[in-house]
């Protein structure tokens, strides 16, 4: 039997029901135990399973290397030093959250620093995607000109998507400020949440997989989730006319990227975690059942977000001879 520091059964089943399935009916201790650490997982998985594990790796340093390039390319063929900054830091998300979970491959007991590093980055993303949005029409004083004569809708997703009858809305420099407002608010409360999980779960209050109406996790999710609501709005609206007025700057397939990769690290994440919670996912050992579901999640995000580095290298290399937004906004 796994040592007392290792067994680690589920506080909703009474540890009387715990020991009657391990002595009666011959589930494994590992099933209500922590990970394996880093160290021992490579003696208790088999040949297959590292195999896999290998594999995912090299497709992980495959993402870093088509991200370096696509890098340098946008260092040498990027004038406009703003634009290159952020179509660095965001053309980086794929390779960063590939980074992160091939990292909780190897660490199974990193699952939540993981989740935290992937969720934080992605959520300074939304920031980015913004700017890639104002940027690529030169800055907020020309977005502001270049809509000048032009209403825009702002019935679109996920606020208003439902609501046709909204009137359409004349672009100015307070609204587009009021845009990236809306969307800051996400990249900074996202970590500064993260950071207060941290500490709480160091004194033991803060627990990302209890759902209870008593936990802390729940409620700064439900915090967090009408934020991102929120921030997806203001995005939505630049972009519905961005992927016509900036179709060759490849504006539709980088917002593609930004959506997928949403999806991916949110909601694919949360089914496998209630996955895991409910039991759905057999524990095989050496994983118990909220840590095999993480295996599985982890296993397609690599696999996901390689495609995504691949995409993303294509949409953000792209030669922009443009000097910078003085220039530019002069010129419009």
């Amino acid at each position: 039997m796994e040592s007392l520091e290792e067994f680690k059964p589920d506080p909703r089943l009474p540890k009387q029901l715990v020991y009657f399935l391990m002595n009666n009916h011959s589930i494994p201790a590992s099933c209500f135990s922590l990970p394996p650490t880093a160290a021992r997982l490579p003696y208790l998985v088999d040949t297959l399973q590292l195999s896999i594990m290998g594999i995912l790796t090299v497709l992980s340093i495959i993402s870093v290397i088509v991200y370096v390039e696509e890098a340098l390319y946008i260092l040498k063929k990027v004038q406009c030093p703003m634009k290159k900054r952020t179509s660095l830091w965001s053309s980086a998300a794929p390779t960063v959250i590939s980074i992160f979970t091939c990292l909780g491959l190897w660490i199974p007991r990193s699952a939540m620093f993981v989740e935290i590093g992937i969720g934080t980055y992605f959520a300074v993303c939304f920031y980015l995607t913004l700017m890639v949005i104002i940027e690529g029409y030169g800055g907020k004083d020309a977005i502001v000109k270049k809509f000048e004569f032009t209403e825009v809708h702002i019935n679109t997703g996920p606020c208003c998507c439902c609501c046709p009858c909204l009137p359409r809305m004349k672009m100015t420099k307070r609204k587009v400020n009021l845009f990236i407002v809306g969307v800051f608010q996400m990249a900074f409360l996202k970590p500064l949440f993260n950071f207060i999980g941290l500490i709480l779960w160091a004194d033991g209050i803060y627990n990302p997989e209890d759902v209870s109406g008593t936990s802390a996790a729940l409620w700064m999710n439900v915090v967090l989730g009408f934020c991102t609501v929120l921030a997806l709005w203001p995005i939505g609206i630049l972009f519905r006319e961005a992927k016509v007025h900036l179709a060759e700057f490849n504006m539709g397939t980088k917002f593609a990227v930004f959506q997928t990769l949403l999806i991916l690290t949110t909601l694919q994440s949360s089914i496998f975690s209630i996955l895991g919670n409910t039991g759905v996912l057999p524990c095989v050992p050496p994983y118990a059942f909220k840590a095999r579901s993480h295996l599985m999640h982890y296993h397609l995000l690599i696999i996901e977000t390689f495609l995504l580095a691949i995409l993303a290298r294509n949409a953000y290399r792209k030669k922009d001879e443009e000097a910078g937004y003085t220039i530019k906004t002069q010129a419009v």
